[in-house]
Order: structure tokens, then C-alpha cells, then sequence
């Protein structure tokens, strides 16, 4: 397994996957209704770090440094290959390979731009190798639809969440003969085993976020 030690150089002015009128407009709320905005705009960025958590990996375009260090010629294959942390790569945003000597790589390799995996070709170099490179998306606006999705649901789930929350308590309602009882969706929810806008969305997103993942190897 490689060891990998990342240095932001240029770190972006966003980590949101979304913006406020995006998850507006698929959670079906009105853009002029703004009684929401500041707890949906926190459940936006609270969400966006949950799903880089659960994928691994930082989904913002930031200009990086990294060093890679391995155990086989220089980490992974015989011909060596490396994937870069932050993708997708454009081939222009890869400024530069230093070989351990100092000396710049600037032929023999080829970059897969999607995955940001970077396979070297021809003579194999001793660690560490330093790649610095620009890569991931320009957020919110690039972000793939399926991470759009992935956060909508959760900010959904969240604010159906808070809803619940603030009835907790209320069993029924009284006003003169009348009454009117509630069903308690919380103790439901509890004895289902599920709770929490975690919980009740994690089989849809983990399907929206399964190719987006980074697995370590």
C-alpha cells in the first residue's frame, strides 16, 4: 500500500456539491420562500463534508503537491502507476512530475484524466515521486448530478427530520369537544431501527455514491 503525504497549494473557494437554489429546486420548495435558506445553506455544507467522508476523497478543485512512497517500483504496478487523490485531472492541469534526483518527468507516462491515474511507462524510478497538479470540480457548478442527488436527499431527509422534531412531544390536540391525535412517527421510526437523515437515506445514497468512492489498496 502506498503512503501518500498531500500538501494543499491552493485550496478552493468551496466545498459545497450544491448550491441553495439547486437543492431547492429538486426538494420542490419555492425560490422566493427564503424562511428555510439558512438551515438548508448549513445542511448543505454539513452534508457535502458527510458524503467526501463517506467517498473518501475531496471532491473540490485544489491545486496539490503530493509525494508517493512505496514498497514496489513507484507504487503499485512493475511500470508503476499512481492515483492521484484529487480527479477528474485535465492533462494541462498537471504541472509537474519530479523524479527523487530532482529531475522533471515530463515524458513516458500517461494520465487518465476521470480517475487521475497516472501509469508511468519505461524505466521505474526509486521513491519518492512528487506530482504537483490541479485536479477535482469546480463546485457546486460541476459537481455530477448523482452527488447533487445524494446531498438533495439528505438535506430532504434532515429537514423532515427537524419537522419531526419539533412535534416530538405532541400526542393529540384538544379545543372544546373536539380532538385530534397524532401518530408518533419518532417512536416508529426508533423501534424500526432506523433514525436520523443518515439512516433513513442510506440505501439510496450509498447507491448515488458507490462510483465516486476512493478505495485505498
Amino acid at each position: 500500500m502506498a503512503d501518500i503525504i498531500v500538501k494543499v497549494l491552493d485550496p478552493a473557494d468551496s466545498y459545497d456539491l450544491a448550491s441553495l437554489d439547486e437543492i431547492k429546486t429538486l426538494l420542490g420548495l419555492p425560490a422566493a420562500d427564503t424562511s428555510e435558506d439558512e438551515l438548508l445553506g448549513m445542511w448543505i455544507t454539513y452534508y457535502s463534508d458527510v458524503i467526501a467522508t463517506l467517498c473518501n476523497r475531496v471532491f473540490a478543485k485544489e491545486k496539490v503537491i503530493e509525494s508517493w512512497r512505496g514498497d514496489t517500483k513507484p507504487f503499485d504496478t512493475d511500470n508503476g502507476r499512481v492515483f492521484l487523490t484529487h480527479y477528474p485531472v485535465a492533462d494541462a492541469d498537471v504541472e509537474s512530475i519530479t523524479a527523487p534526483d530532482g529531475t522533471l518527468i515530463d515524458t513516458g507516462y500517461e494520465l487518465e484524466n476521470r480517475s487521475g491515474k497516472l501509469q508511468f511507462f519505461g524505466p521505474s524510478w526509486s521513491e519518492p515521486i512528487r506530482i504537483t497538479y490541479t485536479g477535482g470540480y469546480d463546485l457546486p457548478d460541476d459537481a455530477p448530478p448523482a452527488l447533487k442527488q445524494a446531498l438533495a436527499i439528505l438535506v430532504g431527509a434532515a429537514r423532515v427530520f427537524h419537522s419531526r422534531q419539533l412535534t416530538s412531544g405532541i400526542r393529540s390536540i384538544s379545543h372544546r369537544e373536539s380532538r385530534v391525535q397524532f401518530f408518533d412517527v419518532n417512536a416508529a421510526m426508533a423501534k424500526m431501527g432506523g433514525f436520523g437523515p443518515l439512516a433513513q437515506a442510506a440505501q439510496t445514497v450509498n447507491a448515488l455514491l458507490y462510483k465516486y468512492m476512493r478505495f485505498y489498496v
